[in-house]
């Protein structure tokens, strides 16, 4: 019976190398007013960059490697900077958010990784 459970232990841990897991595809998702304006794939290998109008000018968001960013904003675009300083996000379900330009960054996947969202 033991050697039969190490023998199914071995057969487990196995199987997880044999099949690895793979990232799941993240995608961008970028609104101006509720509207969609670009869906940046953030999954691929190397980093790019987009250009969005926004209400007050525009904004450079930066994506790949499995994550996604704004740029620094001066404070005439961005008066609190709060979206900047977010910094990096890199799970589905997180959100970018600046207020005063009506934009969100928003991370969708195969898997959400957000339990609930209170309002």
């Amino acid at each position: 019976m033991i050697a039969g459970a190490v023998a199914l232990a071995l057969v487990l841990w196995a199987s997880l190398y044999a099949f690895p897991r793979t990232a799941p595809e993240l995608t961008a998702v970028v609104r101006v007013d509720g509207k969609e304006v670009a869906r940046l794939p953030v999954t691929g290998g190397s980093m790019s960059q987009e250009v969005v109008d926004i209400p007050r000018g525009v904004a450079t968001i930066s994506y790949g490697e499995g994550r996604v960013r704004v740029e620094p904003l001066d404070d005439h675009t961005c008066p609190n900077g709060i979206c900047w300083k977010t910094g990096w996000v890199s799970r589905a379900g997180q959100s970018i958010v600046c207020v005063p330009n009506r934009m969100t960054v928003t991370l969708e996947g195969s898997t959400s990784e957000v339990d609930s969202v209170v309002r």
